[in-house]
């Protein structure tokens, strides 16, 4: 692939979950297909580490009921069984004032009971869900079927108090923005879809992105320098030299490197690919001689949140209980908080700060820790800012009648189900514009 030309019927740039769905429903349509990934890997965020006796994830890492299409998907290739609960769910610790108080996230009775809210926040929270609760998106993993809802921040409404302690909390802790950034028309999707029983893959959500690679042609360490659109197709000229003749091409990568590597996309393109912007996130895994506990109610805490005002001079942002992925002992996803602002931090002093952090409000972790593996994602999710989801929807009518087209979360949903779906919905619109 890096010496002459090649002819293939569509290459798809990008081995994510994005990318490897589209190859796959392409391949299904009767079309050749290759994927082409820089990395030395597939998955993109949706990856396993394995290592001795555990094993760590890099993004992607439960699903609800309303996946749909990830359900569909880990059943066509033989692990649907393999799905099980989290034992905590979306029940978690918020810190306030100095202690814990608990809510169910998944919960629409959530609010109602969280203590660090009073009488008027909690009013705040439910006159500003009322309009996402009678919504009825037609996709749980396509924003733009609530695009009506696209016009205000997802913290319009909300007292300071609901903004900063309740919405904050999975914003800031899973998407590392907070609540002002943030559409409308994402909040009221995730009230759909991020509630009820949580759910993971058993041994890594990995084994879903690396199923459907090996039912492929993925050539991974294979960099794409650019792409450029002919009479009849599309050249993608790799970075190791020579090129591929395709019919059509699918760029599967975050928006900013799309706008880089398609030089010639038509302007309106160019301009809401180049509106996209990403969130970054740091974050620890610390492996423990024994498991942290932590519980309320009875019932076990499956993540800690501490949301911007209660950072003060702290690192750390939370703390995923991910002791299921260790063969024995514990083991803590600790993130930083976006307002801490680690990216000058090496890694050392990072792994220090988050472990000292946890072991201030967890004493019984002192002396428990044996293992600390740092990783960064910048990018990481798109930000969903209010007219976003509009913008996007615009864009994705102009695809279909170009050789070239995108797949990615940006164009659905930031989360797995709509990366699974924007690599769908590409397919389709690529297999049509062939056909045609």
């Amino acid at each position: 692939m890096t010496q002459g030309n090649a002819a293939v019927d569509v290459v798809v740039v990008g081995a994510g979950i994005a990318g490897l769905v589209a190859a796959r429903e392409l391949a299904a349509r009767g079309l050749s297909t290759v994927v082409l990934e820089r990395d030395g890997h597939v998955g993109g965020r949706i990856r396993t580490d394995r290592r001795p006796g555990f094993y760590l994830e890099h993004g992607g890492i439960f699903h609800t009921h309303q996946y749909r299409q990830m359900r569909r998907l880990l059943g066509e290739l033989g692990l649907a069984d393999d799905v099980v609960a989290t034992g905590g769910g979306f029940h978690a610790g918020v810190r306030h004032g100095g202690g814990w108080e608990h809510v169910d996230y998944g919960s629409l009775a959530g609010p109602l009971r969280f203590g660090a809210l009073d009488w008027r926040d909690r009013w705040s929270v439910l006159r500003a869900a009322l309009p996402a609760l009678l919504a009825r998106p037609a996709d749980p993993g396509d924003l733009t079927t609530l695009r009506r809802l696209d016009t205000r921040s997802a913290a319009v409404g909300l007292t300071e108090r609901a903004a900063g302690y309740f919405t904050a909390g999975p914003h800031e802790f899973l998407w590392g923005t907070p609540t002002e950034w943030l559409s409308y028309a994402m909040l009221a999707m995730q009230l759909r879809v991020f509630r009820g029983e949580l759910r993971e893959v058993k041994g890594g959500v990995g084994r879903l992105t690396d199923a459907i690679a090996e039912r492929l042609d993925v050539r991974t360490g294979a960099p794409v320098a650019r792409i450029r659109t002919t009479a009849d197709g599309v050249l993608v000229y790799l970075a190791g030299g020579g090129s591929v003749a395709a019919g059509a091409v699918v760029l599967a990568t975050p928006a900013d490197v799309a706008v880089q590597l398609w030089p010639d996309a038509p302007p309106e393109v160019r301009r809401r690919l180049t509106s996209v912007n990403y969130s970054r996130i740091d974050y620890a895994y610390l492996r423990t001689r024994r498991p942290l506990r932590a519980a309320a109610g009875g019932r076990a805490v499956g993540m800690e949140v501490i949301t911007t005002p209660e950072v003060h001079g702290m690192t750390m942002g939370g703390i995923y209980f991910a002791d299921g992925w260790a063969e024995d002992g514990g083991l803590l996803l600790v993130t930083a908080a976006p307002c801490a602002r680690v990216e000058h931090l090496d890694d050392t002093e990072l792994a220090d700060r988050l472990q000292a952090d946890v072991e201030k409000l967890h004493p019984e972790v002192v002396g428990q820790v044996t293992e600390r593996v740092v990783i960064r994602h910048d990018p990481y999710t798109p930000i969903v800012r209010p007219g976003l989801v509009q913008e996007l929807a615009e864009l994705r009518a102009r695809l279909p009648v170009q050789r070239v087209d995108l797949a990615g979360d940006y164009l659905a949903a930031p989360w797995v189900e709509g990366a699974i779906r924007s690599g769908q919905l590409a397919a389709e619109r690529i297999s049509t514009r062939l056909a045609g």
